[in-house]
């Protein structure tokens, strides 16, 4: 069941979501997530191709919360909120762009869209820039949709190799 406003709103008291820079917004169906100020690019590869995933060199940069960072056309970035999630675990959370930067051609997810039960962090989100025009990015932007879905019962806590990120976290 996709929870709404008030249930969300309970969730986000009890310390779902935390945002240092921003009050936490909850919309009708969703938190709203946005962009913090930490990017991580990959640094140009020209070696044999290989199975995903492995570690790749990458240069992480971190913005003033007054500056922005440039998304050409085709380029990609690694990014995340700045809300840390605490999900509970009888929690599901699905992470969808935001409908007008969507509507731009900007995705904040290629396919690991969802938050695991038990996931504690920030949120990692890979943007990538399928428009012919540049964009600045600019922490403290809404930038993606947190839709939380009860699951039938509680489960075993996420424990993989992304769980308390505090930046963005590259392939590993």
């Amino acid at each position: 069941m996709l929870l709404t406003r008030n249930a969300l709103q309970a969730l986000v008291t009890a310390g779902l979501a935390v945002n240092k820079n921003n009050a936490v917004q909850v919309d009708v169906s969703s938190i709203c997530l946005r962009l913090d100020n930490q990017f991580t690019v990959y640094d140009p590869y020209e070696g044999e191709p290989f199975i995903p995933p492995k570690a790749m060199p990458s240069t992480m940069k971190t913005i003033a919360q007054n500056d922005f960072f440039i998304l050409p056309p085709g380029g990609s970035v690694l990014a995340c909120t700045e809300e840390y999630i605490a999900m509970p675990n009888d929690k599901f959370g699905l992470v969808q762009t935001k409908g007008s930067i969507a509507r731009g051609f900007i995705s904040v997810h290629m396919s690991d869209g969802q938050v695991d039960p038990g996931y504690k962090g920030k949120v990692t989100l890979e943007i990538v820039n399928m428009s012919s025009f540049y964009y600045k990015l600019v922490p403290g932007m809404p930038i993606a949709s947190l839709f939380i879905i009860n699951t039938d019962e509680s489960v075993e806590p996420y424990d993989g190799r992304y769980q308390s990120s505090s930046g963005p976290t590259a392939m590993k």
